[in-house]
């Protein structure tokens, strides 16, 4: 069986080288929100002494920004909250010009972005929030385009992982900066593929044929997708075939039905399950119940392998390498001038090369340049912890959700649509016709 090869190939090849408030000269925050905050809101204040000039009661900075106060909603909790806290306390301490960024917790991101939506439509939108593009569509003409401070104040725009660029230039101008960034991989059980004699599979093949052994040695399947609406799109991408558009599905063709027909293969029989009940699979295969599966590389740290050694790999491929990017860009909405030079002061801090590597050691995501990834201080780490030699090693390959008006239904579609017809065991063709139905009767109303 030629299954023990690939990984360690691509780990070693990785290792050697993503409410407007107002603004007052005394820096105070004159507004707050109104809309319900959760019980974790954190709030974080602090002013600088240091500046260039002094004008009245207004501190004035080389650039022109005078003190002020941004309004950040996020929705980062635990540990990664307690990080980003750390840094924008940093920044509050350290800038010289008198920006306080005080950060809102807004709940989980549907609370984020529901709030976000009804926000956009009573024009009390924050300065700063976290955002997936694919909430924006709706709102995309109050973003701030960034354009002009990239070009005019960034560090090398171009050491951001290309994939993000990408994903931040989707409505035609650069809409964000990348923050909390993370990819999806294979978590394995590599004891129970060691005992097996089995290596992580790299391709479509390799992972039938891991799967049938697995199934016939051990009786449990040997993989599961956290996200559906994500794998579908992965595996259409990595088979070569197009996804969705403006005008509907793209994939009702033979390309789409190999797809289709791959995935429904790998339920049918028996070799994959669905999460259930249990929402992600971390805690499955904690349990020893599947071999592996494949989710948000920032869930390694809810796995628990107590009597076993987990295994981390990048995603397979077919004919195509494509792997899912996840995670949030920031994206600005103020319409005051020097909010928006102050705001455009906190989001350079944020994707600093020492900003970003000390976030991705600290929360499990990923940092966004490349420059990071290269350091002697994150090569150090990612010698330690397998996740992110696999997440960046196919860093190359990233892909995002598509954002335009009806793309995030899409995903709930997808994902609703595949999970009624791998419960009813359908074939490859029934499945494909309800995938269409379901993506067109949102895109093509």
């Amino acid at each position: 069986m030629k299954l023990k090869k690939g990984l360690a190939v691509a780990l070693t090849a990785t290792m050697a080288f993503s409410t407007l408030t107002g603004c007052s000269n005394n820096g105070s925050n004159n507004e707050t929100t109104t809309n319900g905050t959760t019980p974790s809101e954190t709030t974080s204040v602090a002013e600088s002494t240091s500046a260039t000039e002094t004008t009245g009661n207004a501190v004035v900075a080389d650039n022109g920004i005078e003190p002020c106060t941004i309004e950040f909603w996020h929705a980062m909790s635990n540990k990664q909250e307690e990080e980003l806290t750390a840094l924008t306390d940093k920044f509050n301490a350290e800038n010289e010009y008198g920006i306080t960024v005080n950060l809102t917790n807004q709940g989980a991101y549907k609370d984020l972005s529901s709030k976000l939506t009804a926000n956009a439509a009573a024009d009390t939108l924050p300065d700063l929030a976290q955002a997936y593009n694919n909430w924006l569509s709706a709102y995309s003409d109050k973003l701030v385009h960034l354009d002009d401070f990239v070009a005019n104040d960034f560090d090398n725009w171009d050491d951001i992982v290309a994939g993000y660029r990408d994903e931040n230039s989707q409505f035609g101008f650069i809409s964000g900066v990348p923050f909390n960034k993370s990819t999806y991989v294979l978590f394995y059980n590599k004891t129970m593929f060691d005992e097996l004699g089995l290596s992580a599979p790299l391709t479509w093949d390799e992972l039938l044929e891991v799967a049938k052994v697995i199934k016939d040695e051990k009786g449990i399947e040997a993989i599961g997708w956290d996200d559906l609406a994500g794998m579908f799109q992965a595996m259409l991408v990595q088979n070569g075939c197009g996804y969705i558009d403006e005008t509907g599905a793209l994939f009702d063709n033979e390309k789409g039905l190999e797809t289709v027909e791959y995935i429904m293969n790998l339920y049918n029989n028996g070799y994959a399950r669905l999460v259930g009940e249990d929402k992600y699979f971390s805690n499955v295969i904690s349990n020893q119940l599947i071999a592996s599966y494949v989710g948000s590389s920032t869930g390694a740290s809810y796995i628990t392998a107590d009597g076993w050694e987990l295994g981390v790999a990048p995603l397979v491929s077919n004919t195509e390498m494509a792997a899912n990017a996840a995670g949030t860009n920031i994206v600005m909405f103020s319409q005051d001038t020097n909010k928006q030079k102050a705001a455009w002061e906190y989001l350079k801090f944020l994707t600093s090369a020492e900003s970003t590597t000390e976030w991705a050691m600290a929360t499990g995501y990923l940092p966004v340049r490349t420059s990071a990834y290269e350091s002697e201080t994150y090569q150090t780490f990612m010698a330690t912890d397998p996740t992110s030699v696999a997440a960046y090693s196919q860093s190359a390959y990233f892909i995002s959700q598509p954002a335009f008006e009806g793309s995030y239904d899409v995903m709930t579609a997808i994902s609703n649509t595949l999970e009624e017809q791998i419960l009813n065991e359908a074939d490859a063709q029934t499945t494909l016709d309800a995938l269409v139905k379901a993506v067109n009767d949102i895109l093509q109303k």
